[in-house]
């Protein structure tokens, strides 16, 4: 059940209503303040002085010395400032309609800086078609969620094959090493999406399991941690245990160095027993979207890896090969909707939660960004208030926001497509999309319809889909 309502507090709804248009003026001061970068580089240039004879060496100087000044006005770094230049160029010439958004505070100064980065590998003939489309996005996404969006559009419009670009991507793979503070570092592998998925999945898993192992030995506590978390004071034994985080850290070091319990600093592995005992752990199998055309080498069109986007056929083809099992979710051929899931009961059928969890991909409490297959499935309605367990009614939810929306005023509907509008304890309200939706192509096709079963889902509203999910092996 939700909290009820309560009164409104004029004093919290000022402050609600302060910071809103603050964020629009500070969205506003950004755009013109890139429109004043761009004037004072292009007058620098005009009146450039005739010192060094040739109008172009003229022209270089007169930069610099612009840079140099405007470094020194904004108290930035001159590499900093010279990005700053060129964000200004492109917002005030090609990319006019996205200032104009961040002039308005439709966008944020972030957004903007999405559009540019992704329109970046683009020809400049797509330039208008991109921005008209990423922004579309942008007015409606946080930056987290705009990043992964932009980076589908950007690869669905490039004129290149995606198998291209990605052979020509792995030729500059290396392992980056960056100090820190502290007696800290940073440590930046840049590889393929498939194994840098399988790295990070792998990882995750293994702290997952080990924080099992140390609750069940004792040396975690359940009720002891979640008193910990409310009232913000964790005992030694419990800060001892490690967090998820740090437990990841660690583990990831242990496998990259090959140490043995004995040999690891504080004498005990931080790996799971697990990870010894079942060696199907090490292979971490992302899951897939691929179609059907493209599965049996009929068609190169990108397949799309769960958690990263688009990737290239033989990658995909390889990735199928490789896995240990195989669920296939037949779709409608004209809204998407799952067919042949069991709507009868409370718990939830294992292929209705495996469509839940595709189609949602990412936890739906608005700006949140925790992986589905980490978060809970919730009864929008609850079940005791007469909600069913059919699509229309199940949304995924992480555990703080499943939590938040029993215990708090928040607010949820679902609104048809999968589509829910939450309204916040102060009245505001917030619409989150599933991912499948929220990445579709803007248009749907003009050509014929498609033979049944001859697409997996990848979106599009056309044809008959199915989703071929490639699950990881136990215990996963």
């Amino acid at each position: 059940m939700q909290a009820p309502a309560a009164g409104l507090d004029p004093l919290l709804d000022a402050c609600l209503a302060g910071l809103s248009s603050g964020a629009a003026l500070e969205c506003s001061l950004q755009a013109e303040r890139y429109r004043q970068i761009d004037e004072a580089v292009r007058r620098a240039v005009a009146t450039a002085d005739p010192l060094g004879g040739r109008p172009s060496l003229d022209e270089q100087f007169a930069r610099r010395s612009i840079t140099a000044e405007l470094a020194l006005i904004l108290r930035v770094h001159e590499r900093t400032m010279v990005g700053l230049i060129y964000e200004a160029g492109q917002l005030c010439g090609p990319f006019a309609n996205t200032l104009a958004e961040l002039s308005a505070g439709s966008i944020t100064v972030r957004h903007a800086r999405e559009i540019l980065a992704g329109a970046v590998v683009l020809p400049p003939t797509l330039h208008a078609r991109f921005e008209r489309e990423a922004l579309g996005k942008a007015r409606t996404m946080n930056v987290s969620a705009f990043h992964r969006a932009v980076a589908r559009l950007r690869d669905r419009l490039h004129p290149d094959a995606l198998a291209e670009r990605a052979a020509r991507s792995r030729a500059d793979r290396r392992l980056v090493f960056e100090p820190d503070a502290d007696g800290m570092a940073w440590l930046h592998l840049y590889l393929e999406a498939e194994k840098a998925l399988a790295i990070s999945t792998r990882v995750g898993d293994l702290a997952t399991e080990a924080q099992k192992e140390a609750a069940e030995a004792g040396e975690l506590v359940a009720d002891v941690v979640a008193a910990g978390e409310a009232t913000g004071e964790l005992t030694d034994d419990i800060l001892s245990a490690g967090t998820h985080a740090q437990l990841e850290a660690d583990i990831a070091a242990e496998l990259l160095l090959g140490l043995p319990a004995q040999s690891a600093e504080d004498g005990e592995t931080h790996i799971p027993t697990l990870a010894f005992a079942r060696p199907e752990v090490f292979v971490a199998v992302p899951k897939l979207t691929i179609g059907i055309d493209t599965l049996i080498g009929t068609s190169e069109e990108p397949a799309e890896l769960h958690g990263y986007g688009p990737i290239d056929a033989d990658t995909a083809r390889r990735l199928v090969a490789q896995a240990p099992t195989l669920h296939r979710i037949l779709t409608d051929p004209v809204d998407g909707t799952p067919l042949q899931l069991d709507p009868t009961q409370y718990r939830l059928s294992a292929s209705m939660r495996r469509w839940i969890l595709y189609r949602d991909e990412t936890c739906r409490f608005p700006g949140c960004t925790r992986k589905a297959e980490r978060s809970e499935t919730d009864h929008t309605r609850a079940w005791e208030a007469g909600g069913l367990t059919v699509e229309e009614n199940l949304a995924v939810l992480c555990k703080k926001h499943h939590r938040l929306k029993h215990n708090s005023r928040w607010r949820v509907r679902q609104t048809g497509g999968g589509n829910l509008s939450w309204t916040s304890p102060r009245g505001r309200e917030y619409t989150t999309t599933p991912s499948r939706m929220q990445h579709a192509p803007p248009q749907p096709p003009t050509g014929p319809p498609e033979p049944p079963g001859s697409r997996v889902s990848t979106g599009s509203p056309s044809g008959t889909e199915s989703a071929l999910l490639i699950d990881d092996g136990p215990p996963f």
